[in-house]
């Protein structure tokens, strides 16, 4: 029988030294359209990260760790990170319940999903995002 691996402690995930803030900051700066950076709650960052077990060296850990979320365009989409007023859910609460294989990462005003691929949609496709329309 397979063990499941003990959760890495926040420490672990936290990578100061190869930061993916830094690449999300060039994204964020080459936007063509308007992104919002909503303020992260510290405890909440923390938490959310911990639950996601990903590092910030990554994009995803990097957007939980340092952002509440992005609006972007005004709101048309919204990327989950570790929830604020304004965006009031984090990314692994609102995953909780959902198909193993995916990570719902954002949502659009129309309903539309977008969802990472963890093996749901195949190996080939492992890491890329789908959307799914309203």
């Amino acid at each position: 029988m397979a063990q499941v691996p003990s959760p890495r402690p926040l420490a672990d995930l936290i990578n100061a030294q190869e930061p993916g803030w830094d690449l999300v900051s060039d994204w964020l700066r080459a936007a063509k359209n308007q992104v919002q950076v909503l303020p992260k709650t510290p405890a909440r960052a923390d938490s959310t990260l911990l639950a996601a077990q990903v590092t910030t060296r990554s994009p995803m850990g990097a957007i939980i760790y340092e952002t509440g979320g992005l609006l972007v365009d005004g709101g048309w989409l919204r990327i989950l990170g570790s929830g604020s007023p304004a965006l009031n859910r984090t990314l692994m609460g609102w995953n909780q319940g959902k198909p193993a294989g995916l990570l719902l990462v954002a949502d659009d005003v129309l309903g539309g999903f977008y969802a990472l691929n963890g093996g749901a949609f195949g190996s080939e496709s492992l890491g890329k995002i789908f959307y799914f329309a309203p």
